[in-house]
């Protein structure tokens, strides 16, 4: 069926109408060519009549001559290769005895009545092609006389003509083959050069029928009634033929069916049901084309294997599988109707030209009612219409493909709802991002492919306020924000996920320092600084973010994901949006767990070092006072410094014995140096957790009556986190203390977060300037300014100020015209054991206190 499809918008329809469009008529071709045809071989005829033409040996009437042409043409034998199907006449035996039994008019009329006999009445031919047919016996008749006569003229019936008769039968075969395939050629618009198959099985039942011709003249030249039993054993051979053709074509078909019914159900799990279904239905039904409509939640699609299809809206009958034929009427053509539930009737149609073969169409009938329809055309050789027994093996077929299309439909909606539900296992349904589960499979996959990679654990600020204020729906909107904005600042390739709550993960892929974890934080931090719009209101979080790195801090997914935790949690303690994973700030690490008992072992028996880095007036440069710094002499580990324990003390209840300790040293040092007659003070350091014990303030008095040292002596430095961390708490405790005499300074001022105001309120004796800035403030601007002013603050404000971390003279140079009064710092002394403090003591200038003196008294 050759054509297009028209109309794009079909599935707009509740009736589809697609026609086909038939190609302009080459009917007027094939009429030329037949009319050349008829001339040459009515040529030939004439010339053959007046040749004087020798008298027939043998004596066969015409009319049984005709009789046999037509059997041979009603009952041709049918010979398949691959697709092709090739259609063997066994006319060339009746032709090879007419050389020898009648005349020339004879042969001619015998073949052409015979055969238009077979060709009107049991195959049914139209003129067009009945035309073709007779003028191409015609001329491969006469041009057989021809090869015959001119190489045998006698026309005796003799071994000597054999071979003329061979040549006879293989001329007009050629001619015939050759006009057939011009004709098809015209008709179809294209050249068929492929005939090589055909030309070879031709020539073979050419050589067969002729023999067996032979073998007939030379019975009826002996023993004319022996071509009975030639007659009987040439239907018995065609019977028999016919029979097994019958048996084999059956079995192929049973194979075909089982192969069928295998390759649809493999197809079924692979997606491709249609291609399969319409590529076998071609082949069972030995069919040109075939097609499938198929009901579709988008409407009814068309499948097909060229493209081409024609339907039109008529009364729809799904009850039954129908075969049709098109009237072989000049300008109809067939027209098939498909519902838009599937359903296929048919109809003739009229098209101007048109011209189709044979098909057959079927419901594909489910079991909710039709879903679609399937159809083939066109039979393969055009030797075989679609039979009886066709309707049944079609009709099994588009059962089948009804039942497995509606698996295919159930196996594609199991797979979605499986990727749905795997996608929902591994998502959060509220951001769609990852989940906790997800996330930790990534990281264990990445940590085995051994990539180095970091774990960054954020955690909103501030996001209970928002629920509380605005409601758990707005909060909901505002995580789904934070979600994507924090997406928009990943590289490629890195991952996000939300873990739970105002809690997200993210995973960081090829990291090869913590400085560029840190820079993809910050960039992080920098998205999340802006205001987010949340029910008319623009929204301000923070967020805190703690890093894990692998595989320094760990190499599986619980224990990068516990440290990230952990130094998100420090990075919340210390306010500084971002901290790395510190094993001393985690309480629950090995080396911590280990270290803890190793510290509470060092306090009882001793092991801890009480240093003192001396204080200097920087105009004098007399000593006017000792930071005592503790240190820890480790029986393994060697000596282990203050920042590697004092967290540790800090979070698990040995932060009082601790700083009993060493204040207690301090201040018995202290009283030890005072009676050598050196009045200098001490400083303690105190933290914040040490500050908010019950208990300081009297285990302070305590000290300071045992040790008999007055509470002026004795300053205990404050961090500013430490104080306005809980000022409430804070506040009355400072005060008591003041109370005893004890001095406080405030330690490393300027890293904090106290206004002046606070400042104002607070009972500080001293402000130590951090030594981030001192260390800098010679080659830095911004330092030295930073200095500069806290020095006129604490001139202002009447405060003495210490600058720590001073290393060289130019800084103490610098700081002495900025009005620091007090230093101290490498530039003087490290800290020193004790019995090294007395004797840098024993060396320093003595203090004599006069008014140009600074003493550092309590407020």
């Amino acid at each position: 069926m050759d054509g297009q499809v028209l109309d794009g918008d079909v599935l707009d329809r509740e009736i589809l109408d697609i026609v086909v469009k038939p190609r302009a008529n080459p009917a007027p071709s094939v009429v030329a060519l037949t009319i050349g045809i008829i001339a040459a071989a009515a040529a030939l005829t004439i010339g053959c009549l007046e040749g004087g033409w020798p008298a027939p040996r043998l004596h066969v009437p015409w009319l049984a001559l005709a009789t046999a042409f037509a059997l041979a043409e009603a009952f041709p034998v049918h010979v398949e290769h691959r697709r092709e199907t090739l259609s063997i006449s066994v006319s060339n035996i009746p032709l090879v005895v007419g050389l020898f039994t009648v005349g020339p008019a004879g042969l001619i009329a015998a073949r052409l009545t015979g055969s238009a006999a077979a060709l009107v009445m049991k195959r049914r031919q139209g003129p067009l092609k009945l035309s073709v047919n007779l003028s191409s016996f015609w001329l491969e008749t006469i041009s057989a006389l021809w090869v015959f006569h001119l190489l045998h003229p006698s026309g005796a019936v003799e071994p000597a003509a054999w071979g003329p008769a061979l040549a006879a039968a293989l001329t007009g075969d050629l001619i015939l083959t050759i006009t057939i395939v011009a004709a098809i050629s015209l008709y179809q618009r294209r050249w068929e050069p492929d005939i090589s198959w055909s030309s070879l099985v031709g020539t073979v039942a050419t050589a067969v029928d002729t023999c067996v011709g032979l073998v007939a003249v030379t019975l009826l030249r002996h023993q004319p009634s022996a071509v009975g039993l030639l007659a009987v054993v040439l239907l018995m051979v065609v019977i028999s033929y016919q029979v097994q053709r019958r048996f084999r074509d059956e079995h192929h078909r049973l194979e075909h069916l089982y192969r069928f019914s295998t390759e649809l159900g493999d197809a079924v799990l692979h997606d491709r049901v249609i291609t399969t279904l319409l590529h076998q239905a071609r082949e069972l039904m030995h069919a040109e084309q075939a097609w499938a409509y198929v009901v579709t939640p988008a409407g009814l699609v068309q499948v097909s294997t060229n493209g081409e299809a024609g339907v039109d809206p008529a009364d729809d009958d799904d009850s039954v599988v129908t075969t049709y034929t098109p009237r072989r009427a000049p300008g109809h053509n067939l027209h098939l109707q498909v519902h838009a539930d599937g359903v296929a009737t048919l109809a003739d149609c009229p098209l101007p030209g048109g011209q189709v073969r044979a098909g057959i169409a079927a419901p594909l009938i489910g079991t909710s009612g039709p879903i679609g329809t399937l159809v083939v055309a066109d039979r393969r050789g055009d030797v075989r219409p679609f039979r009886a027994e066709d309707l049944h093996v079609f009709s099994t077929i588009a059962n089948h493909a009804a039942v497995a299309i509606e698996n295919a439909d159930l196996v594609g909606r199991l797979r979605e709802q499986a990727a749905e539900a795997d996608f929902r296992s591994h998502h959060d349904s509220l951001t769609g991002l990852p989940n906790r589960a997800f996330f930790a499979d990534q990281l264990t996959a990445n940590l085995e492919a051994g990539t180095p990679l970091a774990v960054l654990l954020l955690d909103l600020d501030r996001f209970k306020e928002v629920n509380d204020t605005l409601g758990h729906h707005n909060g909901d909107t505002l995580l789904q924000q934070v979600g994507a904005r924090v997406r928009s600042a990943l590289r490629h390739g890195d991952m996000v996920a939300r873990l739970g709550g105002d809690e997200f993960g993210i995973l960081l892929t090829d990291i090869g320092s913590e400085s560029a974890a840190e820079q993809v934080a910050r960039g992080i931090i920098a998205v999340l600084e802006q205001a987010f719009p949340v029910a008319d209101v623009a929204v301000d979080v923070g967020a805190s973010v703690g890093i894990a790195t692998s595989p320094a801090d760990g190499t599986d997914a619980d224990t990068l994901l516990r440290r990230a935790d952990v130094a998100m949690y420090a990075a919340k303690a210390d306010q500084t949006d971002i901290a790395f994973y510190r094993p001393e700030r985690d309480e629950y690490s090995p080396e911590r767990l280990s270290l803890v008992g190793e510290l509470r072992h060092a306090i009882q028996v001793g092991e801890l070092e009480v240093h003192y880095q001396p204080q200097v007036e920087l105009e004098s440069l007399r000593t006017v006072g000792a930071e005592a710094l503790v240190r820890w002499r480790h029986p393994t580990r060697g000596l282990v410094m203050p920042d590697d324990f004092i967290s540790i003390a800090e979070h698990t209840g040995l932060i009082r014995p601790l700083t009993q300790l060493v204040m207690g040293e301090a201040l018995d040092q202290a009283a030890a140096w005072q009676a050598a007659g050196h009045d200098i003070r001490v400083s303690v350091n105190l933290s914040a957790r040490s500050l908010l014990q019950p208990t300081l303030v009297e285990d302070v008095a305590e000290l300071l009556t045992r040790s008999g040292v007055a509470g002026v002596d004795l300053c205990l430095e404050l961090t500013e986190s430490s104080i306005m961390s809980d000022l409430r708490r804070s506040l009355p405790v400072l005060e008591r203390l003041r109370g005893l005499g004890v001095t406080f300074a405030l330690d490393d001022f300027g890293t904090g977060h106290s206004t002046l105001a606070q400042l104002k309120r607070l009972p500080i004796g001293e402000l130590k300037i951090d030594k981030s800035f001192v260390l800098s403030m010679t080659s830095g601007a911004d330092d030295a300014a930073i200095v500069r002013t806290v020095c006129a603050l604490a001139a202002n404000l009447g405060l003495p100020v210490v600058a720590e971390g001073v290393e060289d003279e130019s800084t103490a140079d610098m700081l002495r015209g900025m009005g620091c009064g007090l230093a101290q710092g490498f530039a003087f002394s490290p800290a020193l054991p004790a019995a090294e403090m007395e004797a840098w003591l024993a060396t320093a200038p003595p203090i004599v206190l006069d008014d140009a003196a600074p003493r550092l008294t309590a407020l």
